[in-house]
């Protein structure tokens, strides 16, 4: 299956960009995620090289993190489909931003690990409200670019955030980092509040957009409007979002094949600073150089998608996967005699697999669900992502203790490798089959020849 919008590109990007509200939120987006890379950064520098935190100590950051969101995941997805969304992110953004200041105030890593678990908790709302936004504010074509678009300034700020933030901690300190992403959040909400009103219209032709994906042409009666607009109990919703994703075929099968992968990646992914230390332990600056690059293999994965407006389910999903596995792999088996070309060579191809990935990822997300499910499906998905990250760190980080962390870098990017083998072998079985609305669509051309 591809993801196809070449025949509309270029009305379509040009439309994309005066709309002034999907703008306003991206922008929003875009400063928010720059200056979450510079505390991201911050706090893992002070943790390892100035407060000699072990691995498994580390590994609880990413668990106290993903804590809130196996608890709130849902719920903050049904949240995003049943209160004003705009409004959801604004505050979500002002709270993230009291709750990084206080950081400053933490001396040592378990004083981290709580304010940590607060700030994801907050957080939570943030993803499954921005993703449930785009859909609404743009038009069926527009998906891909829209969430490559997201997926762009995501990786931007993976460059430009560790850098300036390596530049930054080389000239003040891991704290005035940690305050400039406390700010980015505070822009953001202010960003956010130029737009609460836009949602007022867009609620009023929601059920007709759910109509139209399942291929019906029901009367709207006032009973419909009513559960439409928000009647239900949140518990009801809750329900409902998960026998949804349930009966779509193509949202199962990725969210399962993505757990798999997700696993094995997991258990290393907050242990970078650790390996760094092995094998350049004089290079504090080389943590931001190592994300600089795997963001600059993403950028470039998504400039291409742009440009050739499609891309294979099998081809995303698989293919990033294979090259995430053959980035790590190839980091796990660099020394201290290794300079930091390979480094950035080994983190340009994670960067490649993981903008692959991503993007297909989120795009299958958007376009299999309905627009009034979509908050409750990317809830559901950060769910189960949190699932796996309360358990998959301190699994990896005793797997380091025990076993080493470059041999462990090795054989879990080897996994991760054959995870995208599979997603090769099994992709038609897994994403062959055409979605619900192309089935209606292909349906429809034939009744009309």
């Amino acid at each position: 299956m591809k993801t196809d919008f070449s025949n509309r590109k270029r009305t379509s990007e040009s439309s994309l960009f005066k709309n002034r509200h999907f703008m306003r939120m991206f922008t929003a987006y875009a400063t928010a995620s720059f200056g979450e890379w510079f505390d991201a950064i911050a706090i893992q520098i002070i943790m390892v090289y100035r407060w000699g935190a072990s691995p498994v100590t580390l590994a609880l950051v990413p668990v106290a993190m993903a804590l809130p969101g196996l608890i709130l995941g849902s719920f903050a997805g049904v949240a995003a489909d049943r209160f004003p969304k705009v409004k959801l992110m604004m505050f979500a953004d002002l709270l993230t931003g009291i709750l990084t200041l206080i950081l400053l105030t933490a001396s040592h890593p378990y004083a981290v690990i709580p304010i940590l678990m607060c700030r994801a908790a907050v957080s939570s709302f943030i993803m499954p409200a921005h993703q449930a936004m785009t859909r609404s504010l743009v038009r069926e074509e527009q998906l891909v670019q829209a969430t490559s678009l997201n997926g762009l300034v995501s990786q931007f700020s993976k460059i430009a955030g560790p850098l300036l933030g390596g530049v930054t901690l080389a000239i003040f300190s891991p704290q005035v980092c940690i305050a400039i992403g406390a700010c980015a959040r505070f822009i953001s909400a202010s960003l956010l509040w130029s737009i609460k009103g836009v949602e007022s219209v867009k609620d009023k032709l929601l059920l007709t957009e759910n109509l139209s994906h399942e291929g019906k042409k029901l009367d709207v009666d006032s009973e419909a409007l009513d559960s439409a607009g928000g009647h239900r109990s949140l518990w009801t919703e809750w329900k409902e979002g998960w026998g949804y994703l349930f009966q779509q075929r193509v949202l199962i099968c990725t969210l399962i094949y993505a757990v798999f992968g997700l696993f094995a990646l997991l258990m290393i992914d907050y242990q970078f600073t650790v390996l760094l230390r092995e094998i350049a332990p004089d290079r504090e600056s080389m943590l931001g150089i190592l994300v600089a690059a795997i963001g600059a293999g993403s950028v470039v994965v998504m400039i291409l998608v742009n440009r050739i407006g499609q891309l294979s389910y099998v081809l995303g999903l698989g293919g990033g996967y294979l090259g995430i596995g053959l980035g790590i792999a190839g980091l796990g088996l660099l020394g201290e005699v290794h300079g930091a070309l390979y480094i950035v060579m080994f983190a340009v191809l994670i960067g490649v697999g993981n903008g692959l990935f991503m993007v297909t990822n989120q795009t299958i997300m958007q376009k299999e669900s309905r627009q009034d499910m979509v908050g409750r499906v990317f809830g559901i998905s950060n769910t189960v992502v949190s699932v796996v990250l309360v358990s998959a760190p301190l699994f990896g980080g005793f797997v380091i203790e025990s076993a080493g962390v470059q041999a462990t870098f090795f054989w879990i990017g080897c996994t991760v490798a054959v995870i995208g083998l599979i997603g090769f072998a099994l992709g038609s079985f897994l994403w062959g089959e055409k979605s619900n609305r192309e089935a209606i669509e292909s349906m429809k051309r034939t009744e009309s020849a």
